[in-house]
């Protein structure tokens, strides 16, 4: 069986969250990251700004080719 690591995790989590909003994808998972950080769960902000990050990664990827 295979287990992703958290770093296949958060590609995967990304490319589907990117699918679903499109343009503004990398906001609302910043978003998301902001609302989980003032309820005070820091693991999963660390995450949503993984995702958020891998967005805007993946979105000048796809600009510079």
């Amino acid at each position: 069986m295979w287990i992703p690591t958290q770093d296949e995790a958060v590609e995967m989590f990304a490319r589907h969250f990117e699918a679903l909003h499109r343009a503004g994808a990398a906001a609302k998972a910043k978003q998301q990251a902001e609302i989980l950080i003032r309820g005070g769960d820091y693991s999963g902000h660390r995450i949503w700004t993984k995702v958020a990050e891998r967005i805007k990664h993946r979105r000048k990827e796809s600009k510079a080719a």
